[in-house]
């Protein structure tokens, strides 16, 4: 990758695209989840993913839980190698600790909540950055580019397979299981006189979930040129930030890794 570190362009982007990893981690921090906020959490949940078993089974979360200094110790190694691969983000040691990190951070939090939220993109953007030379980049960044797409595209044929789309209350009605704590609570504002909204006007929230499943399908193109990977970020992440509103599904841990679409032209070989 020598020829690419004395690319500006290539570099700065790289840059951005850590710092939003970055802010993503902080906000995990502000937000109570991160590794210094699991402390004393006993409950956990494996999936049957293998990898979660692995740490489980060699006891790294138990550990981490039950002694809050290790918890402080791990946020503060990832907020600092993440500060020093944003100034280097070619450095492929720390891009492997920190995709150990993340993916340990991940399992954990997984593992120790009652929901499971599936955007780990901010783990595994790491893995091209994981090789020395140009070529394994190059191919595992495309490897990386076609998941996520496939992650958007097998989410819409999910919605066409369940027959979804045949039932026009199906939005009106997540929303409306989505926010009932919100409404036994009496919450005002914005978001819930929207979904009020939706939930009253079912042709009109079918018309919003008819077009979520276009947006979704239509990242297929991805998968036959990267020609217009520029907007299909736009279309992503106003589909995440539109579901943030709506269902109050933040995309924290996604977005950075979206945005890596930015890059298909400058990170595949000529």
């Amino acid at each position: 990758m020598q020829a690419r570190i004395y690319d500006t362009t290539l570099t700065n982007k790289l840059r951005i695209i850590f710092s939003i990893v970055l802010l993503e981690y902080l906000l995990f921090v502000f937000s109570g989840v991160s590794f210094s906020f699991l402390h004393g959490n006993g409950f956990f949940s494996i999936e049957a993913d293998p990898a979660f078993w692995i740490f489980y089974l060699a006891r790294i979360p138990q550990f981490i839980t039950a002694n809050q200094w290790a918890g402080i110790l791990l946020d503060s190694t990832i907020v600092s190698l993440l500060l020093l691969f944003i100034r280097n983000p070619f450095d492929n040691r720390i891009a492997i600790i920190l995709f150990i990190l993340l993916l340990l951070f991940y399992v954990t939090l997984m593992g120790h909540l009652a929901h499971h939220n599936y955007q780990f993109g901010f783990v595994i953007l790491f893995i091209p950055f994981m090789f020395k030379k140009d070529m394994n980049k190059s191919f595992a960044f495309e490897a990386i580019r076609f998941f996520l797409l496939f992650f958007y595209v097998s989410a819409a044929l999910l919605k066409l397979w369940s027959n979804a789309l045949t039932n026009e209350f199906h939005l009106s009605h997540l929303i409306c299981g989505q926010f009932t704590p919100y409404y036994l609570e009496a919450n005002t504002g914005l978001r819930t006189d929207a979904n009020l909204f939706l939930i009253t006007h079912p042709a009109f929230s079918y018309a919003l979930y008819f077009a979520s499943v276009i947006l979704e399908l239509v990242v297929i193109i991805g998968f036959f040129t990267n020609r217009f990977d520029k907007w299909l970020v736009v279309l992503i992440l106003a589909f995440h930030f539109s579901n943030w509103f709506l269902m109050d599904i933040a995309p924290f841990g996604q977005i950075a890794f979206v945005c890596m679409l930015f890059l298909s032209k400058k990170m595949r070989l000529t």
